[in-house]
Formats: C-alpha cells, structure tokens, sequence
C-alpha cells in the first residue's frame, strides 16, 4: 500500500476520489477552484504555512471531503438545516495550531 502525502494531491487523484473520468474535463476548472478554496480554508482556520499544510497528512481527508462537498453541493440554494461536518472537525482540530 503506497503511503499519501498531501503535495501528491493533484487534479488526476481528485478526479479518482470523485469517480470522474479522467477524459471529462468539462469540470476541470471548477475542481481546480474548489482544490485552491479547501487549501486555503484548511490553512486558515488551522493557522498554518504552506509548508506545514503540505506536511499535515492528517489533514488529507478532511480536504478531500471538502472538495467533495464542494463539487457536489454546487448550488447558491442552501439547505436551512445544514451543520458543519464533525468528521471535518476532527480532522481540523488534529491539525490545528493553538496559539
């Protein structure tokens, strides 16, 4: 079993999780743009450089069900029940730096 690092998490791998063909580039650009917004959000609220992102394996799933979220939920309607996803959570307070 090959071991995942965060820096090898490109387009092609998200289009894998997701179960797009690798031919179908019509969301290409979308997915890019949720990959960039998951890094960003995670960095931000666990206070980390960009090195350290790239170093927090842990963080792996919780970016990957971001931008899962992300590409699926891809609508301005928002449901009026929505919670913040706890697996997420723990994900992020595993990783984050507490100042």
């Amino acid at each position: 079993m090959n071991k995942i690092y965060m820096q090898s998490i490109d387009l092609d791998f998200i289009k894998n999780y997701l179960r797009i063909e690798q031919e179908f580039e019509d969301d290409d650009i979308e997915l890019q743009i949720f990959m960039q917004v998951a890094k960003d959000y995670l960095q931000k609220v666990c206070g980390l450089t960009e090195d350290e992102f790239l170093d927090a394996n842990t963080l792996i799933p919780a970016y990957l069900i971001l931008v899962a979220e992300m590409y699926e939920y891809r609508s301005a309607m928002v449901q009026t029940s929505t919670k913040a996803n706890p697996l997420i959570q723990r994900y992020i307070n595993s990783s984050r730096k507490f100042l």
